[in-house]
């Protein structure tokens, strides 16, 4: 299970701390306490199913934005990731692990070398929020 507090760097190498807000049945919400509810920076994770059988697709979404007092009006920015894996045994957890670090490190420049763990993404295909 995901910690109800999430500590992550910055781009600077500096920890930003998302604290547990609300949890449903389709995932959670987080926010940086240092930010304002009018201005709040969020985390967000949300899961759901599309198809049936053989068709089925587990959807898992990561939410990351940041509003800001704009010079008219509030304005957000949001990164999202979505893994959106099908329910069939030819799609393995590793082949999606690899996925996600291949985007991990072009996003990073190539500064991955390996990654320390893969519980968060587990975690995250466990349906876990």
């Amino acid at each position: 299970m995901l910690a109800n507090d999430l500590t992550l760097d910055k781009q600077d190498g500096t920890d930003v701390v998302y604290k547990l807000v609300k949890t449903d049945g389709t995932g959670s919400q987080r926010i940086d306490p240092t930010t304002t509810l009018s201005t709040p920076k969020l985390m967000t994770i949300r899961h759901s199913t599309s198809g049936k059988g053989a068709d089925a697709v587990d959807r898992h979404l990561v939410s990351f934005s940041q509003t800001v007092a704009g010079s008219l009006a509030p304005r957000t920015t949001t990164v999202n990731v979505t893994i959106a894996s099908p329910r069939d045994v030819a799609v393995t957890q590793q082949m999606i692990r690899d996925l996600i670090v291949n985007a991990i490190d072009f996003l990073s420049d190539g500064a991955i070398a390996s990654q320390a763990t893969t519980a968060n993404i587990d975690a995250i295909l466990r349906g876990e929020s």
